[in-house]
């Protein structure tokens, strides 16, 4: 029992964890937010189809309206057309005492204005040390940033802009409200601020404080009517426009924990299922006396029933002490280290308690229905058997429902992979995926109804093969999996559903990897590929979905001059609409596209950078009826303001570009500021004069002053790649490992709860001459057996699973499936070890029996 508590209570941990962390990372965000707008009335940023920002000169009217207390620049993305830079994305880098780039927590590094005291429309900062900038070359920076950076007043910084490298003497440093997870603020004087961080004549957005009385609506109605190019929001709509996508991605995250959660608590409501079965089984004359003299059916029952809301009720509680734990101890590591995160509070809300509970007791209860059921209708002769007297056999019912529900579960899983349309009209990948997990709930359900046969074929199979060699013992150890092959189905179906799920996500991320691995080395054709710090964000996935800096456009100009250079070409995103998708970015190349990147064109050729031009993927093509030569409009995005530029090649569609791009001679004519565009890749080409490693060396002291910039070979940008999905596939795999662990325990609870049923049978054994050596054998054998036959159920379920949903996004640019090999027949000899390590002391408790035991 003590087992099916603690998989209650890891299930519930998990749960409980997964509540608090998300909530407290929610609250953190909002407080990043709220310390954003604190004091803000109003905020203006440009509309849609104004690129240029909000112009000085409406800046200085706005400024001398009556009811304006205050105006402060914002100028973190100068010519970004949306105005308002989303929260937690850097504007600039900042050294620390080494040299080194220091790094920002979810906050972000910002620039920020030193205005005049009373001139803050935010709360002011204070300054603890030193002074407020004197003149264009002093700087200040808050306080929990300089002591993670060991800065001290005086000290020489050097900060790198999306535009240049600047270099600052450390002159004071102050503490603000904004200081929240792992903020890095930068103070300038208002002048150099302007200079640094608008275009001279625009800035992306202004802050208003109103006196005193008066009403923001009637400000923002003013504004709104002289200048119809502006957008004036209130701070409610600052926030909406500045946490949509972190937003977004918290509650992605949220629910994916909370998945895993419950897919623990599945896994662990096999072990109740099969503890509640086997209690019933070994208190059957209890339960049968009972109803001889008179305790009803619904009684026994309800004993049963309030035994696993018991369980439950503890479970979940030292679950949730245990999750609090983990929480509390991941924050206190993180703040000895100094992390950007240490600043996270934990968020204590109901919620985080209730709803683990409640989740552990209905697992429980719902998993000890079946067998309360057994109990209450015991008759009253069984109270002379002490055995489980369930049927073990299939059944011809039972045995047509799971073939009709295993066939009908292939079926559906089949055609969501194969079948992509009929009579021409073409699925959406959407109702694919459901049929899919339609035929894996399916199968699933058939595996659970057929496991009983399936478990007696294994066990037949591996007495005749792996157990053979090891004669009497393997043979005792084989019949008894079979001696309640229910109870060993239900034991297996745990390890089934935890290895499936790794073998299914295995055949995925080993097919990602390929797709992204053989998309790289076939596209680029470069020498070396300059990336931006925190970069390697494949700019065709929606553009402008990576959070690293830009790299300056001074950085493509400096490399042109470096001796040993043919030719560089930028890959890009920047705001601009093509052909009216609905994309906020859209990616950019500047260069001779063919000179760095193979894009396998299938019509036309790339475009060489002199003239405008588009080029599409084979897919977007087909959906839009788009040929070589048809024009199609380029516009600022949100802008009806644009130019018809022709098509001049479509390619097979990859990940590196996604499934529009458009060249800079096009852009350039639509965009009048280069800093619009974020640069994520520079390519660059030798010119033979140069070795290759001393190429690369000359690149590294060309770039060496942006100390955002990194030179990587082909190969080393392929690994940063891998790098990333191996860093998402481990922490998957990590969040699997409970749900093995719990179909471990299972294995366990159920040798142990076995062992207690046959103590007079294992004493007979050692009394007639069996060594206890023999005894741990038998039981260890015993586990390896179920094990195995769980693996080898979840590896073809997972693997055919996987699959299929890889062979559904065929046509969202995957690659063919890719099966892990190594990794199947890695999990095979796995399930040999878990099965071992699950017996050991189950096993060893057995060996112990005294063959008194046997008369006892």
């Amino acid at each position: 029992m003590a087992l099916t508590v603690l998989s209650v209570v890891l299930g519930t941990a998990f749960l409980c964890g997964s509540l608090l962390l998300t909530n407290s990372l929610e609250r953190t965000f909002s407080s990043i937010v709220d310390a954003g707008v604190e004091g803000v009335d109003l905020g203006v940023i440009a509309q849609q189809n104004n690129p240029d920002g909000v112009p000085f000169e409406v800046i200085a009217e706005i400024q001398h309206f009556p009811e304006v207390r205050a105006v402060n620049v914002i100028g973190d993305g100068p010519g970004m057309p949306s105005g308002t830079t989303m929260t937690g994305q850097s504007a600039l880098i900042l050294t620390d005492s080494h040299g080194d780039p220091l790094q920002a927590g979810s906050s972000g590094t910002h620039p920020l204005a030193i205005y005049p005291q009373g001139q803050w429309v935010s709360p002011e900062p204070t300054l603890i040390d030193g002074h407020f900038p004197s003149d264009a070359n002093e700087v200040v920076v808050n306080a929990s940033a300089a002591k993670r950076g060991g800065l001290s007043v005086g000290d020489e910084l050097t900060i790198i802009t999306p535009t240049e490298r600047v270099e600052a003497s450390l002159s004071g440093i102050f503490e603000s409200n904004s200081d929240v997870a792992g903020w890095v603020g930068v103070g300038f004087s208002p002048s150099r601020y302007l200079e640094l961080f608008t275009n001279g004549s625009h800035a992306s957005q202004i802050t208003i404080a109103v006196h005193d009385g008066t009403d923001p609506i009637s400000v923002r109605n003013r504004i709104g009517k002289a200048h119809r190019d502006l957008m004036p929001l209130l701070p409610e709509q600052i926030i909406e426009k500045t946490t949509g996508d972190t937003a977004t991605q918290l509650e992605f995250m949220k629910y994916v924990l909370l998945a895993f959660a419950a897919i623990a608590l599945i896994v662990g409501s096999f072990i109740i299922a099969n503890t509640f079965a086997m209690i019933v089984a070994q208190r059957t004359s209890e339960f049968a006396l009972l109803r001889s003299i008179g305790v009803s059916t619904f009684q026994i029952g309800f004993s049963v029933i309030m035994e696993a809301v018991f369980i439950g009720l503890i479970g979940g509680l030292i679950g949730i002490a245990v999750g609090f734990s983990v929480v509390n101890a991941l924050v206190q590591v993180l703040n000895q280290l100094g992390d950007a995160l240490s600043s996270i509070t934990i968020i204590y809300n109901t919620g985080s308690f209730v709803i683990p509970v409640l989740f552990a007791v209905t697992a429980t209860v719902l998993s000890a229905i079946a067998p309360a059921h057994r109990a209450g209708n015991l008759p009253p002769v069984q109270a002379f058997e002490s055995s489980d007297a369930r049927s073990n056999s299939l059944g011809k019912i039972r045995f047509l429902i799971s073939a009709v529900m295993c066939t009908l579960g292939i079926s559906l899983t089949v055609a969501g992979a194969l079948v992509s349309g009929v009579n021409g009209d073409d699925f959406k990948t959407e109702p694919r995926l459901g049929l899919i997990g339609a035929g894996l709930l399916l199968m699933f359900f058939a595996l659970t109804l057929s496991g009983p046969a399936l478990i007696m074929a294994t066990s037949r199979s591996l007495g005749v093969t792996l157990m053979a060699p090891f004669r009497t013992v393997g043979k005792l150890a084989q019949r008894n999996t079979l001696r309640n092959p229910r109870r060993s189905a239900t034991t297996a179906l745990a390890v089934t559903l935890s290895v499936g799920l790794v073998a299914c996500v295995g055949v995925i991320g080993a097919t990602t990897r390929a797709s992204v691995f053989g998309s790289m080395e076939s596209t680029i054709q470069s020498s070396y590929v300059l990336d931006s710090i925190g970069g390697t964000m494949t700019p065709g996935q929606p553009a402008g979905g990576s959070r690293s800096l830009s790299m300056p456009s001074t950085v493509a100009t400096k490399v042109e001059e470096t001796p040993g250079v043919d030719s560089v070409g930028t890959l890009m995103t920047g705001p601009i609409q093509v052909n009216g998708w609905d994309n906020e970015s859209t990616t950019i190349f500047d260069g001779n596209l063919s000179a760095f990147l193979n894009l396998a064109v299938r019509s036309g050729e790339a475009f060489t950078g002199d003239a405008p031009g588009v080029m599409i993927s084979t897919t977007y093509a087909d959906q839009s009826d788009l040929d070589v030569g048809d024009t199609v409009t380029v516009n600022p995005y949100g802008s009806e303001d644009g130019i018809r530029v022709p098509i001049t090649g479509i390619y097979a569609e990859t990940n590196l570009v996604g499934h529009l791009m458009v060249n800079a001679a096009a852009t350039n004519r639509v965009i009048t500021t280069a800093d619009a565009y974020h640069r994520s890749q520079i390519f660059v080409n030798g010119d033979g004069s140069t070795a290759n490693d001393d190429l690369r060396d000359i690149l590294v002291n060309a770039v060496s002053s942006f100390l955002i910039v990194q030179v990587k070979s082909k190969e080393e940008f392929h690994g940063s790649l891998g790098t990333q999905i191996n860093q998402l596939l481990g922490i998957v795999y990590g969040l699997l490992a409970l749900a093995v662990i719990i179909a471990v325990l299972g294995i366990v609870n159920t040798l142990f709860l076995s062992i207690s049923e046959r103590t007079r049978e294992i004493g007979i054994l050692r009394a007639t001459g069996v060594q206890r050596g023999q005894i741990r054998a038998m039981i260890t054998f015993e586990s390896v057996i179920l094990s195995i036959h769980g693996a080898i159920l979840g590896l073809f379920l997972g693997t055919f699973v996987g699959w299929a949903i890889v062979s559904c996004l065929r046509s969202r640019g995957m690659a063919p499936v890719e099966f892990p090999w190594t990794q199947i027949g890695f999990m095979l000899l796995a399930a040999i070890i878990i099965g071992g390590i699950a017996a050991l002391i189950p096993a060893n408790q057995a060996s112990r029996v005294s063959p008194l035991e046997a008369i006892s």
